[in-house]
């Protein structure tokens, strides 16, 4: 809105229109109107450069707990997926997300992370070509040796680089070009020395995560070749305690 057209309104009306815009009231309306001017000047950008970039289509996969991802396209017609939040999730919680996921990135486990909006509320990052659920169900339940071992790497991996995972769920593991990948670093953790003492263990994804992995396989009534080199990973303690 031009400078201009803001002239037309009062100074009350100015400050109604701030108040809307969670902007500080002034005494003077010249101060009034360069605050508004500039709030939209910025939104006009913002919009340019988050809002219209990309193209929004149909969702992907099921709602998760954190949010809904959708396929969008920029304006060159590259695909990317779209997770989106509810509009309560704080920018801080939004940013860690995104920042332990590109530490998983780095290490080579996780789906390239492109773009974040803290005020829009999503995360644009690679697509992945479908779910492991979805081979495993194509391979009648068969999780091969290679597909064990990548899982068994993704672990290792993501525990050397300090990121504790912490959701097993058989959704959060995907598949591109025939690798798997992890997502959803939603209630991912940096592990640090408390992490490590509360869970007792300096590696909690090669020691929790496969275990929780194993018992959602179980669950499915997967037979055991699908998880056989997985509980070779797994201490006789930790077989006998959760029954693998």
């Amino acid at each position: 809105m031009s400078q201009y057209s803001l002239d037309k309104y009062n100074l009350s009306e100015l400050k109604k229109m701030a108040s809307k815009m969670g902007l500080p009231a002034r005494r003077n309306k010249g101060e009034m109107i360069q605050d508004i001017s500039k709030a939209f000047s910025e939104y006009e950008e913002y919009k340019k450069e988050k809002i219209d970039k990309y193209t929004r289509h149909g969702q992907l996969g099921e709602k998760g707990k954190e949010g809904t991802t959708f396929l969008v396209t920029d304006k060159y017609g590259k695909e990317y997926a779209m997770k989106t939040f509810r509009s309560g999730k704080s920018s801080a919680t939004l940013y860690k997300e995104y920042s332990l996921q590109k530490k998983a990135v780095k290490a080579g486990v996780a789906p390239r992370v492109y773009d974040y909006d803290t005020v829009g509320k999503w995360i644009l990052m690679e697509k992945m070509d479908k779910h492991l659920y979805e081979k495993i169900d194509e391979e009648k339940g068969i999780l091969s040796k290679k597909d064990q071992e990548r899982i068994i790497e993704i672990f290792n991996k993501l525990d050397d680089v300090g990121v504790f995972h912490n959701d097993a769920n058989i959704c959060n593991y995907m598949i591109k070009d025939g690798t798997i990948y992890m997502i959803d670093y939603g209630f991912a953790k940096e592990i640090t020395p408390n992490l490590k003492k509360k869970l007792g263990t300096d590696r909690p994804n090669s020691r929790l995560m496969i275990i929780g992995l194993i018992l959602k396989f179980k669950e499915r009534k997967l037979p055991k070749t699908s998880y056989k080199y997985l509980v070779r990973n797994v201490s006789e303690e930790d077989c006998c305690k959760f029954g693998l």
